[in-house]
């Protein structure tokens, strides 16, 4: 007899009751003559798949290890709290895992000034939810109508400092006279930044490299119903 077979014969009341082989064969998805073999012809058979041990534990609520079924691998009893799980197989991919939301306070708002400029506010409290690991990231509010349609008044504009901008991004340029911008950056050189208006309002512009403090890429915007107070 077959290590298998003693095994088998171990854990199943013998004589098998009418019907386990061909339920065995069925649930395994093998043939009934497999399955005669790894209870009867130990000339045929060795051993038996881990996962056809797990389906054989888990369909008769067997109270033996998968791995010492069909193996002989480690203790028969499983340990106390265990419980058997089919393994369920796939030839899908599984999906990449989706980033966290991280939670973005909310700096102040800010409008389109008749120069071109930022008007900012920054009087309020609260945060939004967006999907970022920049630690510096922070949201600004927009207020009226100055930079439709590409964001509208009540929306929040997501800033993340931590990533470099790239031409074609819109960006929140702080210059070291104290104004801000946002505006779409066209291109940068070694000396120069030229910046596009959002709602084509302005003729393009270039700045010195001298004048600028910082420029901070804007990932995105959420709506209005995304502020956690």
């Amino acid at each position: 007899m077959s290590k298998i077979q003693e095994r088998l014969k171990e854990v199943f009341a013998q004589p098998l009751e009418r019907g386990v082989m061909a339920n065995i064969a069925r649930k395994c998805e093998v043939s009934r003559p497999t399955v005669t073999a790894w209870f009867n012809l130990p000339e045929k058979v060795a051993s038996i798949s881990r996962s056809h041990a797990e389906i054989i534990c888990a369909e008769y609520n067997l109270n033996v290890s998968p791995a010492w079924l069909a193996e002989g691998i480690g203790p028969k009893i499983l340990p106390a709290g265990v419980h058997h799980v089919i393994a369920e197989h796939s030839n899908v991919a599984p999906a990449p895992e989706l980033k966290k939301a991280k939670r973005v306070p909310i700096t102040g708002s800010v409008k389109g000034g008749d120069d071109g400029y930022l008007v900012q506010d920054n009087g309020i409290d609260g945060w939004v939810d967006y999907w970022t690991a920049d630690p510096l990231a922070h949201a600004l509010r927009i207020k009226g109508d100055s930079m439709h349609p590409r964001y509208r008044a009540g929306e929040f504009v997501i800033v993340t400092p931590s990533v470099e901008a790239q031409p074609g991004r819109d960006v929140v340029v702080k210059l070291t006279n104290g104004k801000c911008l946002l505006k779409q950056l066209n291109w940068m050189r070694d000396d120069e930044v030229q910046l596009l208006s959002i709602n084509n309002g302005y003729a393009p512009m270039t700045i010195s490299r001298s004048e600028i403090e910082t420029i901070a890429r804007v990932a995105g915007s959420v709506g209005p119903d995304s502020i956690v107070f």
